[in-house]
């Protein structure tokens, strides 16, 4: 893999929020039940949760001199990278609440958010589209856009 020229990490927010507090809810119900169980589910919850922010956590996007990446989390996995060669428009768009966040598949394309509305829209010479969530959008497409145009 080539050094990288742009790398942006941004934390999937609303995972983040939600996931410690199922965590400390199942623990203060575990805690406060009339007949304590002395189960394992609480751990269990704590365990799963983890490995989600482990693997969903944040979302990166890395422009190199040939190719756009992206993966969700901090262990890499699974990593989606598309040659630059193969994008052939690039701009700034928004998403709405109703596509979400995560891997999701749109209207619109194919959707790669992590927090927020803003994002890139990559227009592929296959036709295809793809959406990244960013939040400098104008940043990301002042590292990419001349390496689209400049070939």
């Amino acid at each position: 893999m080539q050094h990288p020229i742009y790398v942006e990490r941004q934390l999937f927010k609303f995972l983040w929020i939600f996931m410690p507090l199922m965590s400390l809810f199942n623990l203060w119900m575990e805690t406060h039940a009339i007949t304590p169980r002395g189960s394992l589910l609480p751990f269990i919850v704590l365990l799963i949760n983890l490995l989600v922010l482990l693997a969903l956590g944040s979302l990166t996007i890395r422009v190199d001199a040939t190719h756009l990446s992206w993966c969700f989390g901090w262990l890499g996995w699974p990593v989606w990278k598309v040659a630059l060669a193969d994008i052939e428009v690039a701009g700034p768009t928004n998403t709405s609440f109703l596509d979400g966040w995560g891997i999701r598949r749109t209207r619109e394309g194919m959707l790669y958010n992590a927090h927020g509305k803003q994002a890139i829209r990559l227009g592929m010479r296959n036709g295809k589209s793809i959406r990244l969530g960013t939040q400098d959008p104008q940043r990301l497409l002042s590292y990419l856009t001349p390496r689209l145009n400049g070939r």
